[in-house]
């Protein structure tokens, strides 16, 4: 089981991504270069983030319960 809010800040992370990059699009159909060279490094750091953070959750060790009966 893992940490709830390592699992939200993913979802949020996830969220700002998927603006970014919709407004990457909007930019570069729009011929705007640059709003798009200024989104690039925006959207590169949230894909690190977004890693990193999922590895934060794959590598998350809970100690065993300490059930006393």
């Amino acid at each position: 089981m893992s940490d709830p809010r390592l699992e939200d800040h993913a979802v949020g992370v996830e969220l700002q991504l998927t603006e970014l990059v919709e407004r990457l699009a909007r930019a570069r159909v729009q011929g705007d270069e640059a709003a798009a060279a200024a989104l690039e490094p925006q959207i590169a750091a949230l894909q690190d983030e977004l890693a990193n953070t999922a590895e934060a959750i794959v590598d998350e060790h809970w100690r065993e319960a300490d059930i006393h009966g």
